[in-house]
């Protein structure tokens, strides 16, 4: 990729220290290579080009900062336009020549304004006006670090000089700014005049007029990137103003019970380093929790052990197994090591391991009770934070009048949390074996893509089942459920979320002084929690940390 272009799909998914190295790559120019005492280094100086699904999960930070400029790439709605696209790929693969002349033109001139704009652009100048408005337009995003300025810099003057402006416009600053803070602002870029610092007096006047004009040659249009861009802030103008509307008009028409309400914004915790035993197992996906072998060719190099089908040589315990055998080999002072079948030596990698966790949260409107719903948001996205970090991914199935929904899937994306969970009402009914069932199935399904990983399904409800699912008593039907995920010996965690488990009985002195099912009167959650083989948490007020320090505490124990 020296002197060149490197591309990676899916960059989001790619593995810590692939990402150490392209970071490498990137700040030095220079790709190391060292393995087994043997070093190697060659130029790597390239433009780093990523795409990826932000749903999937999130780029490291560091990572992500050193991407200068993002786009959103979004799929086409209209009919007429997916057709189009259809036809013209149809004509692009059958070698039509009348299709290739049709857009050969439109090639060559922008190719010849891309060449020209490369050799005028090192006589843009930038004043200390545009740079003022440049940091204003930062500080105002709330950008982290100050490669965003030096990047909105550089994007600024090709804009200029692609557009034939001697000095940068407001228009190329505020164009190359929104490519520039797509991914990094923390909050919506405005172009408004008023509010923003704008440059000393007369130099946008200057910026504005062409350097050199040529007759004849095509001009590109300020006008149509100008309306481009502020439609795309428009949108994201609308779709932040909407989400905030949920959450603090927090009304909307409900189903069982007639209302649902949208708890306050959410609010998060700190949260304490957890970490696991190293497993033995050997697992496919890597995390940062616990240590444990991988079968693939990534990871640490911790030990070697011989294997018949040798698929990832170590090189030093292969010449350590041989060296006692040369002399009985017949090997001469100066030859070449002999070896032998026998001698090949695997390696053994190890990664650390991230956890599934499944949150099963009740959202009736038993829930909305003290902020119970708002407190268990805020924990959720707590631990998906450190889940971020660890390479942990988070579910969240929420069960409320006749049914349950997965409202997140997988994911370790802090962002696409935030905004599902934003939106989550509460009301209606209890369809306590609904959530459930489908809490059981994420993790069924997830078991199946890879049965190494270890899922936890964390059940937060008061108990109060209410809907049958299976023609069954309700309350009957949870507890067959539980009994099922136990049996698939699947970790779990109830936190009753209507009582202060300090305060209350063990189900096991609830068992000797009453029947089974006055104890499910008495605690539901407790009774749910024995049949599941999980720990048992009452948190009355979620208004503390509870939920993310039980949830800690219950990767750190393990079954």
């Amino acid at each position: 990729a020296n002197r060149n272009i490197l591309y990676v799909d899916e960059v989001n998914l790619l593995d810590d220290h692939i990402v150490d190295v392209l970071l490498d790559a990137a700040a030095m120019g220079v790709n190391v290579i060292e393995r087994e005492g043997v070093s190697y280094s060659h130029p790597s100086r390239f433009i780093l080009v990523g795409t990826m699904n932000p749903e999937e999960g999130e780029l490291r930070p560091q990572l992500l900062d050193r991407f200068g400029l993002c786009v959103d790439v979004e799929g086409i709605r209209d009919p007429d336009e997916r057709v189009l696209i259809a036809e013209r790929d149809a004509a692009f693969k059958r070698g039509d020549h009348e299709f290739t002349n049709e857009f050969a033109a439109a090639d060559a001139n922008l190719s010849r304004a891309l060449a020209e704009a490369i050799a005028r652009v090192k006589n843009v100048r930038l004043t200390s006006g545009h740079a003022r408005l440049i940091s204003s337009i930062c500080v105002e995003a709330d950008v982290l670090g100050h490669r965003a300025d030096v990047v909105i810099d550089h994007a600024a003057r090709a804009l200029a000089a692609y557009r034939r402006h001697g000095s940068p416009s407001r228009e190329d600053i505020y164009d190359a700014a929104t490519l520039a803070l797509a991914h990094r602002a923390r909050q919506p870029l405005r172009r408004d005049e008023d509010e923003t610092t704008a440059p000393e007096h007369g130099e946008e006047q200057e910026g504005s007029q062409p350097a050199d004009s040529e007759a004849g040659e095509p001009q590109p249009s300020d006008s149509d990137a100008t309306s481009e861009a502020s439609a795309e802030q428009s949108a994201s103008a609308s779709d932040t103003g909407q989400q905030s509307a949920g959450a603090d008009t927090g009304v909307t028409t409900g189903g069982a019970s007639g209302q649902e309400s949208a708890p306050d914004a959410l609010q998060t915790f700190n949260l304490k380093r957890i970490d696991l035993p190293r497993q033995r197992r050997v697992r496919k996906q890597g995390g940062k929790r616990a240590a444990s072998q991988t079968p693939d060719r990534r990871g640490r190099y911790v030990r070697a052990e011989p294997k018949e089908k040798v698929s990832d040589l170590a090189i030093d315990a292969t010449v350590r197994a041989a060296a006692p055998l040369q002399k009985e080999r017949g090997r001469r002072h100066g030859e070449r090591l002999m070896l032998e079948r026998q001698d090949l030596r695997q390696k053994v990698r190890e990664r650390k391991v991230g956890n599934l966790i499944v949150f099963v949260v009740d959202a009736s409107a038993s829930m909305d009770a003290e902020q119970r719903m708002a407190a268990t948001k805020g924990a959720i996205l707590s631990l998906l934070q450190d889940a971020y970090v660890r390479r942990d991914r988070v579910a969240v199935v929420i069960f409320k009048n006749r049914t349950a929904e997965v409202v997140l899937r997988p994911t370790s994306s802090v962002s696409l949390a935030r905004r599902r969970l934003e939106r989550l009402s509460v009301g209606g009914t209890t369809p306590l074996t609904h959530g459930l069932m489908a809490g059981y199935k994420v993790v069924k399904t997830e078991l199946l893509r890879d049965p190494t990983i270890r899922p936890l399904l964390v059940l937060i409800s008061d108990g109060r089942g209410n809907i049958s699912m299976f023609k069954e008593e309700p309350l009957v039907e949870a507890q067959k459920v539980a009994a099922l995920i136990d049996a698939e010996n699947i970790d779990a965690l109830v936190i009753d979320s209507a009582r202060d488990y300090s305060h209350l009985p063990s189900v096991q002195h609830l068992a000797r002084v009453a029947p089974m099912y006055q104890t499910y009167a008495i605690n539901a959650c407790a009774d749910l929690a024995d049949r599941m083989g999980a720990h048992y948490y009452g948190l009355y007020d979620l208004s503390r940390d509870e939920i993310a320090t039980a949830v800690e505490r219950e990767l750190g124990r393990g079954r």
